[in-house]
């Protein structure tokens, strides 16, 4: 059955108003970053939006570890440009940022999105050498439904069978592990958070999945129906994850949720709630506008750099 006429018009019409409000909000947050080696528009498939850029600190020898951006949107929406200020932060902070495109609805629907961000994955570590990579470091962050996505890379680089489940070609699957997650107003089970009753979050999660309401009812209790619930595999193997929440946001509910499940298994996790005008749906990436997106930043900065040092310890 699939998405309603009516459906496929709305989602039109939701990636048409929802990138405009991007345009606009980016102006406020955009600040010149010197000191950064710029690569843009990298493509690296064949899709519409399949393009990656690549920023490096300017000056710094040896191989740095790898920041990996991927942007939300509601699975309708989403610039891919507009989330490199968030990104040349993390590379003056001394990595190497990979800020990841992916086709969205109506040209994409689950898993389609998580393929194609691990053939972006598989560019970037393809040319590691050339980028001056450690690919034993990895850091793996979104916001929204690009936080749903990086926990779902970390859940499939955790629990391999999931590269066949999802049907996920990588040539790095044998080695490739995530040292880390950033999760920025995630959701984390899509056909749960229809109950947060965000705004239109039905039909983007129908757009996500390509199914109408009535397929919707059956998709989350039936047997065999692709994996879509990030956090029941938010068990002692899912990586570390830095979990940030808003507190004027109708998705919190999904966040509070996945730290719940990682406090159970005993996973490694911060914990960090944005408030003021950082206090709404993804606002800690204006993480350079307000002082509760600037503690964010920082806190997220200081859980990775513990992760990651205790990586370079063997622990």
């Amino acid at each position: 059955m699939g998405l309603t006429l009516g459906d496929k018009i709305a989602v039109v019409l939701s990636e048409a108003y929802l990138n405009l409000g991007e345009v606009m909000l980016y102006i406020p947050f955009a600040r010149v970053h010197k000191g950064i080696e710029k690569r843009r528009g990298l493509c690296y498939g064949t899709g519409k939006r399949a393009s990656l850029d690549v920023f490096r600190p300017e000056g710094r020898e040896g191989k740095l570890p790898l920041f990996v951006y991927i942007h939300g949107g509601g699975f309708v929406s989403g610039l891919r440009p507009n989330r490199r200020f968030y990104c040349y932060n993390w590379a003056e902070e001394g990595f190497v940022a990979a800020n990841i495109g992916y086709d969205y609805a109506l040209a994409a629907e689950h898993p389609d999105h998580i393929r194609q961000i691990f053939k972006g994955i598989e560019f970037v570590l393809e040319r590691a050498e050339e980028f001056g990579i450690d690919t034993s470091r990895v850091v793996v962050a979104g916001d929204s439904a690009g936080g749903y996505l990086a926990a779902l890379v970390g859940a499939v680089a955790s629990h391999p069978e999931l590269y066949d489940d999802l049907g996920i070609d990588f040539r790095f699957r044998e080695s490739f592990r995530v040292s880390a997650l950033v999760l920025l107003s995630g959701l984390f089970d899509p056909v749960r958070s229809i109950g947060t009753r965000f705004p239109s979050i039905g039909l983007y999660v129908r757009a996500f999945l390509g199914k109408s309401k009535e397929e919707l009812v059956s998709y989350s209790s039936r047997e065999g129906a692709l994996p879509a619930a990030v956090d029941s595999y938010a068990d002692h193997d899912f990586p570390p994850a830095f979990i940030v929440a808003s507190k004027a946001d109708r998705l919190k509910a999904e966040s509070e949720n996945l730290h719940d499940e990682l406090e159970a298994a005993c996973v490694k996790h911060g914990y960090f709630l944005c408030t003021g005008i950082n206090g709404v749906h993804a606002g800690a990436l204006a993480c350079e506008l307000a002082r509760s997106g600037k503690e964010c930043l920082a806190e997220a900065k200081k859980f990775v750099r513990e992760v990651l040092a205790a990586v370079g310890s063997g622990e």
